[in-house]
């Protein structure tokens, strides 16, 4: 992303603005309080939408299809990557409609056209282009989206993970205020493209926001650049305060233990600061063949043990509002081959609050471990 950020820079606003542009992505715009560590669809999904939209500026600049045949295609990926990864390519079809009018309607069809042959081709190859339909499409609607669930509870997400990206990204939006004027069209119609692929989303996580860093540090760039030339020292002073107070945060973090980056990183997930011991024991009392259930949301300790998921759902939301998904917990935990192992990261009633996981671990399972705020059940 970094490279890309660089090469699209380069060629939209100049040289400083690019090398600007690419220390600020590398440095501020991978900041942990963002979750840039992890390997989230978000952070996948950035390096193709940077990739589109170079290859939209080179279309400008040499006026050839394939270079828009190219910005397609890498949009469709990006969106199979993850929904909200159409920044790129919806930041290309604005310009075009916006600029060029009535010229840039065919240009726009063809961007459009090309972006629909990977998710078409990802869709006529699904097993079952219902299941396809669904996983894409209609599950997102229905309880992963802005238009879904209460508002209150959307907001109240957004108002807790404001702080801890403002402390991420405030340094890079101070310098793309500054260099906004000076900034292309088609820039500044990415960042509104972006800004939408993360308010669609609607839960708000922090790695949502990882979508905004690629832009907001091309904007920085020029803001950067255009500081350079204009030696304010007040926008000067307010950016490296900026960035001081990040950096305050975030290189303490360093010298710190995994347990205490989880507590900082992760305040709401008190399980991650245990999980090392959580998997050291999974790993010590059963046999890699064997497969366990963690309750609810931990896919990592499935990972990181090596044990394979008892019930194909591994999160939280998914078990939650998908058709028959707690009916296949039932039957895990109560059927002849149950898990050998239940990890509660969260208690039963977090998510089933008819009370029948509880009575089914009551029955079945007896708890043997706690390991911090994880209890561990084995079968009877």
């Amino acid at each position: 992303m970094v490279a890309a950020v660089f090469a699209l820079a380069y060629r939209t606003a100049g040289r400083i603005p690019a090398i600007a542009a690419a220390m600020l992505l590398a440095t501020l715009g991978a900041s942990p309080f963002i979750e840039s560590f992890t390997l989230s669809g978000e952070l996948l999904a950035s390096l193709p939408a940077v990739l589109s939209l170079l290859a939209f500026v080179q279309y400008q600049r040499g006026d050839r299809i394939r270079w828009l045949v190219a910005c397609g295609l890498l949009t469709g990926c990006a969106v199979l990557m993850k929904q909200s990864g159409f920044d790129g390519g919806l930041a290309a079809v604005a310009f075009l409609l916006l600029c060029r009018r009535r010229a840039g309607i065919a240009p726009a069809a063809v961007v459009v056209g090309c972006a629909l042959v990977p998710v078409a081709v990802a869709a006529i190859t699904a097993p079952s282009f219902h299941d396809w339909w669904y996983a894409m499409v209609t599950y997102r609607g229905q309880g992963d989206s802005i238009v879904s669930g209460s508002l209150s509870a959307r907001f109240s997400q957004f108002r807790d993970t404001l702080p801890e990206v403002l402390r991420a990204l405030a340094p890079l939006a101070a310098l793309a205020i500054y260099g906004w004027r000076r900034s292309p069209v088609l820039l500044r119609l990415w960042l509104g493209a972006a800004a939408l692929g993360v308010v669609g989303g609607g839960n708000f996580h922090a790695h949502y926001y990882i979508q905004l860093a690629a832009p907001l540090a091309v904007l920085g760039g020029v803001g950067a650049a255009r500081l350079w030339e204009t030696r304010s020292g007040l926008v000067a002073g307010v950016a490296c305060g900026l960035a001081l107070w990040s950096a305050v945060a975030i290189v303490p973090l360093w010298f710190d233990s995994p347990a205490a980056q989880a507590a900082h990183v992760f305040p709401n997930d008190e399980h991650l600061q245990h999980d090392a011991a959580v998997i050291a024991y999974v790993r010590s009392h059963t046999d890699p063949g064997q497969r366990i259930f963690v309750m609810w949301a931990a896919a990592n300790v499935y990972y990181l043990s090596d044990r394979a998921p008892a019930v194909r759902y591994m999160w939280f939301r998914p078990l939650q509002v998908i058709p028959g998904a707690l009916d296949e917990v039932h039957s895990a935990l109560s059927g002849p081959g149950r898990p050998p192992l239940v990890v509660a990261e969260q208690p039963a009633d977090a998510l089933d609050t008819s009370g029948e996981t509880a009575r089914l671990l009551d029955r079945y399972y007896r708890p043997v471990a706690h390991i911090g705020s994880v209890v561990i059940y084995r079968a009877r």
